[in-house]
């Protein structure tokens, strides 16, 4: 049996074995999934568990989707036949949107989505946005990211332009300091959303300045790029400018919450200020894939199907157990766990799975998770 055929084997059993996470009107989505052999087969529908038990174990599909919208006829080919009857909104977080993912290893890359999945959920969808936690279920996608899926009634009818905005939140996209001045009234005194996160950068940066911090000179000469300029820019903030009737300090009033300081800053000030807020914006901003949240008859990895990749699952994951989750220990399927196979590194390869790490080279016998791994990945193969 060549390795091919093997990994196929392994997925078959896994199938055999499964006990399914069955999507809420599952004979209402679309079902699409790649074979062992071709290319993305489409259009069609499963009734119930027992249909998508069999299908499973009779088909073997190397990657298995379903359609994140629900319609009234999910087997028709064309988008206005199958009758679209609204769509849950999804945010997919992948190793292909972040910066420097090239340099990285596949546990750096898993670390680093998950910070911005932990944000996207947090402080946006609950933060910003105020959706129920109810609404919100987390997947790990068995590759090298996260799905959230944000299930409300609410959210359903929205249309492409909706969830772009919604995106563009998420993104930063269009954010600044300059922008977001222009919609608020300079006399509220709670500002929310972008523009807490960026006032209170704005806030922390000036307090700094004002008690006069061992950190802040560093700070300020990365704001004003010249270094000569630091102790004139420091004895300038001394001056005395008017704030809501009162005299005071510069670097005081600066360090205020709110809106109100802005009015009271000359130009070189809402300059720091603008630049303070472009690393807030740099910080906080989740990277995501903004096509998967605003197609609105995207299909989407299927809950416990395993990534045709890696041989890992797509797993459920509850909010509160995001931070500690370890996809190389809670994505491996039990069914592989216990068994020993022999494959070929046809390049090295460096992985923690388990709790235990592995240098892999020429040929080994390794867990059939690693082995697996190794094989989906085409890092190796069984022999």
């Amino acid at each position: 049996m060549d390795s091919e055929s093997r990994i196929k084997e392994l997925f078959r059993e896994y199938y055999r074995s499964l006990r399914y996470e069955i999507p809420d009107l599952l004979g209402s989505r679309e079902i699409g999934f790649i074979p062992f052999s071709g290319t993305m087969i489409r259009h069609r529908s499963l009734r119930g568990r027992d249909e998508l038990g069999k299908f499973l174990v009779d088909v073997v599909p190397r990657h298995m989707y379903y359609s994140l919208a629900y319609y009234d006829k999910p087997t028709k080919r064309s988008m206005q036949e199958k009758g679209w009857k609204g769509a849950e909104l999804i945010f997919d977080l992948d190793a292909d949107h972040l910066a420097g993912a090239s340099g990285m290893s596949y546990e750096q890359i898993l670390g680093e989505v998950k910070r911005h999945t932990l944000r996207l959920i947090f402080t946006f969808l609950i933060g910003m946005l105020g959706i129920n936690e109810e609404s919100i279920k987390l997947y790990f996608s068995g590759g090298r990211g996260y799905h959230v899926h944000v299930q409300d009634e609410g959210i359903y009818p929205l249309d492409s332009n909706s969830r772009r905005e919604i995106s563009n939140l998420v993104r930063g996209e269009g954010v600044s300091l300059s922008a977001m001045l222009t919609v608020h009234d300079t006399y509220r005194r709670d500002p929310s959303g972008w523009f807490s996160i960026i006032d209170d950068e704005v806030v922390k940066v000036f307090d700094e300045v004002a008690r006069g911090s061992p950190d802040s000179n560093s700070i300020l000469k990365l704001l004003l790029k010249k270094n000569d300029q630091v102790a004139k820019y420091v004895s300038s903030l001394d001056k005395m400018v008017r704030l809501e009737g009162n005299t005071v300090r510069k670097a005081d009033a600066f360090s205020l919450p709110g809106v109100r300081k802005y009015a009271a800053m000359g130009k070189q000030d809402l300059e720091i200020s603008e630049d303070i807020a472009r690393t807030a914006i740099d910080r906080v901003k989740c990277e995501i894939d903004e096509p998967v949240t605003t197609d609105v008859h995207r299909l989407i990895r299927f809950p416990g199907s395993l990534h045709g990749k890696t041989g890992l699952a797509v797993t459920r994951i509850a909010l509160t157990d995001l931070e500690a989750f370890n996809p190389l220990d809670s994505a491996i399927p039990e069914i592989f766990i216990g068994k020993q196979d022999m494959i070929r590194i046809n390049r090295p390869m460096n992985i923690t799975m388990k709790g235990e790490t592995f240098s892999l080279a020429g040929e080994v016998e390794v867990p059939r998770y690693v082995a697996l791994f190794a094989a989906a990945s085409r890092a190796g193969e069984f022999i």
